[in-house]
């Protein structure tokens, strides 16, 4: 019986060559990333028309970047971290990256759909969470070497922060050219109204928000009084 289910699995389940997948999954992951960040406009020209990313790849730093906040949150150098471990919201921080994503995400779309830009939200997603890559790895870093400097090597902490947040922007910037294939005037413009967008969305999110606050107030003295009333 045994001998039978062992033929069964070699004849019937595919094969996985574990050395390969890692090999894929090192190309993917940190090569790919490290190709764009170095060739942006050929890279990022290759990213939409040649479709060399990778879904998963997207996805993988987006739950990174919710990584490397917690553990900044938790376990950068006590020369560094000002924060209490006793005030740390896991839903919180991974709010806090998620929902500035969605945001800019949205609001790049609803800017570039009137500004004949060509990339799709999908687009605009990948190219956000692929330009994550440096401030991940980087961030890790810099929360690594911020348990072992002193007070007088806080700079060398300052640099690797500094460099991912700069080498993301820039990633960024060259993605959202190359998706929406536009010229760098128009790209500073779309970034302008971009931002222009994302305030606007918060605005009324907030006044939504408030309206709904202020009809469960509402709601709620209704139910306060008909209950001092009649029950």
């Amino acid at each position: 019986m045994l001998n039978k289910l062992k033929t069964f699995i070699k004849l019937h389940l595919p094969k996985i060559d574990l050395i390969q997948c890692w090999k894929q999954f090192v190309q993917d992951v940190f090569k790919m990333p490290l190709s764009l960040m170095s060739h942006p406009i050929s890279g990022f020209d290759d990213f939409k028309r040649e479709k060399t990313f990778k879904g998963y790849v997207a996805i993988f730093y987006l739950v990174m970047m919710i990584f490397t906040q917690v553990i900044a949150y938790n376990a950068n150098g006590f020369l560094v971290n000002k924060n209490n471990p006793k005030d740390f919201n896991l839903l919180f921080s991974i709010a806090l990256v998620i929902f500035p994503v969605v945001i800019a995400v949205i609001a790049n779309w609803a800017t570039t759909a009137l500004m004949d830009g060509k990339g799709t939200m999908t687009d605009i997603f990948r190219v956000i969470t692929y330009s994550f890559f440096p401030y991940v790895w980087l961030g890790l870093l810099a929360t690594i070497i911020s348990n072992f400097i002193t007070a007088d090597e806080v700079i060398f902490f300052t640099f690797f922060q500094s460099a991912g947040a700069i080498l993301m922007v820039y990633m960024m910037f060259f993605g959202l050219l190359g998706i929406h294939e536009y010229g760098l005037f128009k790209t500073i413009m779309m970034l302008v109204f971009t931002i222009v967008a994302v305030a606007f969305l918060l605005f009324i999110m907030l006044l939504f928000l408030s309206l709904i606050q202020q009809m469960w107030a509402f709601v709620s003295s209704i139910y306060q009084e008909f209950v001092m009333r009649f029950l």
